[in-house]
């Protein structure tokens, strides 16, 4: 489970992205080959390589942890694993919608093989969306609580509340959406999610400072020990800074979960050739280490 002594902190590399590195990152389209599957589980081998080098200068390395899938990823679990690093592992099928088990019915059986830290799934969902969805949803993922819960693994919760049709109508655009709606449809998903689910750890989008007390008001209300880590969103990194600056004083934010943002650039430079592999993973493990500092400076 959780390594002890991480709670002053849970500073997540997170590269679990599966459809999104196929295509955005390598350009790669379905079915993929042996050959390109290889290519996107050695990239993320390099992303690994960056975290260890990051937590390889820290003396707090029971803060540090890594969140990557099974498909492309499963050697780099069981090694972390065996180093005694905090690993998640996602149980969402890649790209949908709606949340699906990746690997169906034989989800438990894919968890209990992986034996990580934390279970993670990522959610997408806006209360004022289709409720039929909703619900289905909500069915599945009580599922997943209940035998996380009952087998003791750590449930992060990824949650993402994208605007709906009439969210856009109303807001005209995305980013009127993410100052405006996005708080209140936060906070009340939130609150829907928490009559079927018990998450241990909320893993949720940036907030200016002070929009955070409704989060937490309502995460509160459920007994989530763990807290609440900040994602990067694969936002660019003055935004990512913003957040984490944002949520600097509040106990219950205990972290973060920062991923495109810091491998992305260093290997897609990699892939088109303007610079090592050596130099890929130097500077993956520097972005990731500037995030930490960042995260340590504010917190004192």
């Amino acid at each position: 489970m959780i390594p002890t002594g991480y709670t002053n902190a849970l500073l997540i590399l997170p590269f679990d992205h599966r459809g999104s590195f196929a295509k955005t990152l390598l350009g790669f389209k379905p079915p993929l080959t042996r050959a390109e599957k290889k290519t996107i589980s050695d990239m993320k081998e390099m992303v690994y390589k960056g975290f260890l080098k990051a937590r390889s200068k820290r003396k707090d390395k029971a803060s540090y942890g890594i969140l990557v899938d099974e498909e492309y990823g499963s050697k780099i679990l069981k090694d972390a694993n065996k180093r005694g690093i905090i690993t998640a592992c996602p149980v969402e099928k890649s790209g949908q919608k709606e949340f699906m088990f990746d690997f169906g019915n034989k989800f438990r059986e894919h968890i209990r093989k992986v034996n990580p830290s934390i279970v993670k799934v990522l959610v997408r969902y806006n209360p004022t969306n289709n409720k039929e969805s909703n619900k289905r949803q909500l069915k599945r993922l009580h599922t997943l609580s209940t035998f996380c819960h009952k087998e003791k693994y750590k449930l992060m919760f990824e949650l993402l509340v994208p605007p709906s049709e009439k969210d856009l109508k109303k807001c005209k655009t995305a980013e009127k959406y993410d100052t405006t709606l996005r708080l209140d449809r936060t906070v009340k998903a939130i609150k829907e999610v928490q009559t079927k689910v018990h998450p241990d750890i909320w893993k949720l989008e940036g907030f200016a400072g002070p929009k955070w007390k409704k989060i937490i008001a309502q995460v509160k209300k459920q007994d989530t020990k763990e807290g609440i880590i900040v994602l990067g969103r694969g936002a660019d990194k003055e935004k990512v800074k913003k957040w984490l600056i944002g949520a600097d004083q509040y106990k219950q934010i205990v972290g973060f979960a920062v991923g495109r943002t810091v491998f992305f650039k260093p290997l897609e430079d990699y892939k088109n050739k303007k610079i090592t592999k050596t130099q890929a993973i130097d500077r993956i493990a520097k972005r990731y280490g500037s995030f930490i500092n960042l995260w340590k400076k504010y917190r004192k």
